[in-house]
């Protein structure tokens, strides 16, 4: 189950990031530790073994920078 979720929550962001929503928005939540680990290698601070929840979040600025209107249910939708 663990490595299904890794791999729908790869798979959201490269749709957010294809859609250009991704340098709008902030990965938060417990989430946001598995990339932290990347980004702050040598740290001692991040425990990349917290628990992970089933659902992804993002903060979304009140002041969001784009005019463009995104489908976020179409974005996600599974497709054959």
């Amino acid at each position: 189950m663990e490595k299904k979720q890794y791999k729908l929550c790869i798979e959201i962001l490269k749709r957010f990031h294809k859609a250009g929503i991704l340098k709008d928005i902030i990965v938060i939540g417990s989430w946001c530790f598995y990339f932290y680990k990347y980004y702050f290698t040598n740290s001692p601070y991040i425990d990349v073994s917290t628990v992970k929840t089933r659902d992804i979040d993002f903060l979304v600025p009140l002041s969001v920078r784009t005019n463009k209107k995104i489908d976020v249910p179409e974005l996600l939708r599974i497709k054959d």
